[in-house]
């Protein structure tokens, strides 16, 4: 029986997700028919002629969350992923019931009650999500139900993670040690955790140390090795997780074939190519159109911030690296003084850091109201330029400047595969703060495993990063 963490059980999510989807109903009902309709009591139906069809929908609404793994999941902290599922699940029903009404006569249902219990449902089910995950990372931060974890792995991908559990009590994880079989590792501390074995003795710590979840965060451990790690996992009862490297990472494109009787594994071709680019392509234009009509009052007054507080261009044009290595120009609000480019190489000697991926929280060159765009990433909204030039996509890996690209790996170039985008993985897990290797390995995973609903996830998961202002300095 695998050991868990304290977290809210499924059975209470699910009642209350049933609870939910009838409220919103019989809500709707009365917004359709009764503040609607108030002078016309003749034409209303009663109620109780929806309580069939209300059992029905429940039903339905609820196994497509199911399906959809609303009710599997460790935790609710993801609330983005959390809204994209519920969105995703309550648009699919309310399809399903409208195809029901168009192909079968007899099967009744006010469509106007249908769509508002659509949009009453949505927006009560992400709110209680969000409630949810307040109270849940709240317990995290206090260190009620975390989950004990034991890393092996001491290196570099080691100790981000400890850092990041450290840092981020609110995911739910307390680094415990670390297990490494480099001799030169044992006796070593990282952010305050202690190298304390080999992984010879993996079962013996899980058991010694209450773990509830051990993960592997290294590559250089042989199959074998990691298989008894796993065995050893299940039968100690406790969870077990491995970072990937790039062979898990493409494990989704990966084919069975045959040469005269002999076993092969082949590499499919990645899915964001012909009519899945298309397509997708007529999202970015769709989508861009749309936000920039939306958000065209505030990028006046934007504009006229910029102006009041400093001479200057009120756009910054910078040179980056596109897909298959095109170069185009970026553009974004001008947040730092005009003569910011001058200021460079001494504001970098002076905070320290790498000169291509130099980022400070305390960069003197940014004015007051470049703070609050970068702070609310505002400053990067007139980038929907650049996605309607075709040089970049909504949601990419994140575009790299030339110099970056230089000193690119091969693998590291597999990020120019595709047009770079707004947003992308790497912004919604931690943006500024997110080590290089990191990033490169969520942009990988994002351009194997691409989806329009990986796409729609992702841009939900965006809206809290932003608002909250995550990682943005």
């Amino acid at each position: 029986m695998i050991k868990k963490a304290a977290k809210f059980p499924p059975l209470l999510i699910f009642i209350i997700d049933a609870s939910i989807i009838n409220f919103s109903f019989v809500l709707a009902y009365y917004i359709r028919f009764e503040l609607l309709l108030p002078k016309l009591p003749a034409t209303v139906p009663h109620l109780s002629r929806f309580y069939g069809i209300l059992i029905l929908v429940t039903l339905l609404w609820l196994a497509l969350f199911k399906l959809l793994g609303l009710y599997d999941k460790k935790d609710i902290t993801s609330t983005g992923d959390e809204a994209a599922s519920i969105i995703g699940s309550v648009i699919i029903g309310t399809l399903l019931l409208l195809a029901l009404l168009f192909m079968y006569r007899g099967f009744w249902f006010s469509r106007g009650v249908l769509l508002y219990s659509m949009i009453l449902c949505s927006m009560l089910m992400i709110f209680s999500r969000f409630i949810l995950s307040s109270v849940q990372r709240e317990l995290y931060k206090r260190g009620i139900g975390v989950r004990r974890t034991l890393i092996v792995g001491a290196g570099e991908i080691g100790q981000g993670l400890a850092n990041k559990m450290i840092t981020e009590k609110e995911i739910g994880y307390k680094a415990v040690a670390f297990l490494d079989d480099d001799p030169q590792q044992q006796g070593k501390r990282y952010n305050g955790i202690a190298v304390i074995d080999s992984t010879v003795n993996v079962k013996k710590k899980i058991r010694e140390m209450n773990i509830d979840e051990v993960i592997v965060a290294t590559s250089r451990l042989p199959q074998q090795k990691v298989l008894d790690i796993i065995t050893e996992c299940e039968s100690e009862g406790v969870e077990f997780k491995l970072v990937p490297g790039i062979l898990e990472i493409i494990a989704s494109r990966v084919s069975a074939d045959d040469i005269g009787g002999v076993p092969l594994l082949s590499i499919k071709e990645i899915g964001l190519k012909g009519f899945n680019a298309a397509l997708k392509r007529l999202t970015d234009v769709s989508i861009s159109l749309l936000v920039l009509f939306l958000l065209s009052p505030i990028l006046l007054i934007v504009i006229m911030a910029i102006e009041i507080e400093s001479r200057g261009p009120i756009f910054f044009k910078q040179q980056r690296v596109g897909k298959v290595g095109k170069i185009f120009t970026l553009y974004k609000f001008r947040s730092m003084v005009p003569d910011a480019e001058k200021m460079f190489e001494s504001v970098v000697a002076q905070k320290g850091g790498d000169i291509i991926r130099f980022k400070a929280k305390d960069d003197p060159r940014i004015t007051r109201v470049g703070r609050i765009l970068r702070k609310l990433s505002i400053d990067e909204i007139p980038q929907l330029m650049n996605v309607l030039m075709g040089h970049m996509s909504l949601v990419g890996p994140r575009p790299p400047v030339p110099l970056e690209v230089e000193r690119y790996t091969s693998w590291h170039k597999k990020r120019l595969r595709v047009r770079p985008g707004l947003t992308g993985l790497w912004q919604v897990s931690g943006r500024s703060e997110l080590p290089f290797e990191d990033m490169v390995r969520l942009d990988i995973y994002y351009i194997e495993n691409w989806s329009l609903w990986m796409d729609f996830r992702i841009i939900l998961r965006t809206i809290p990063t932003v608002l909250f202002g995550s990682g943005a300095y």
